[in-house]
């Protein structure tokens, strides 16, 4: 997901249009040493949408990955945001182990926008694709 040494974020962007409601992590102003960009539709996903896999939460990357669901637990805690994958969306973003951990070196109100944000998109859509959440 996190290319190497992308390991924190210190520049948190949230934004919501007519079509998506959007989180982007990055590592600096603008994104050129990481990123990770989480988002959901604003819409109920559609019958279209859930027979092509895309009624839930996507994941994107500097590197160009997208990953629609994939996420099995999200957890923040102490400043850290752990994210643990299933294989197929290891592969896609890039992560080894299954797991990814990126340090929000960002202010609390930040903190806190990121929790409130990482709630709306991992609770969209499909309930069955919907990961296990701590501190969000």
């Amino acid at each position: 997901m996190s290319p190497a040494g992308f390991d924190s974020a210190t520049h948190v962007t949230i934004e919501e249009n007519q079509d998506a409601f959007t989180l982007a992590l990055s590592q600096d102003e603008t994104g050129e040493r990481g990123y990770l960009i989480l988002q959901c539709s604003i819409n109920p996903p559609s019958s279209a949408d859930t027979a092509a896999g895309l009624d839930t939460y996507c994941l994107l990357d500097q590197d160009g990955a997208v990953q629609y669901g994939g996420v099995t637990r999200a957890v923040l805690e102490d400043g850290l945001l752990t994210l643990s994958l299933m294989s197929e969306a290891s592969g896609e973003l890039g992560v080894d182990d299954g797991t990814d951990t990126i340090v929000l070196a960002v202010p609390p109100l930040d903190a806190d926008r990121v929790a409130e944000a990482l709630r709306r998109i991992f609770t969209y859509g499909n309930p069955g694709r919907r990961p296990d959440l701590t501190g969000i």
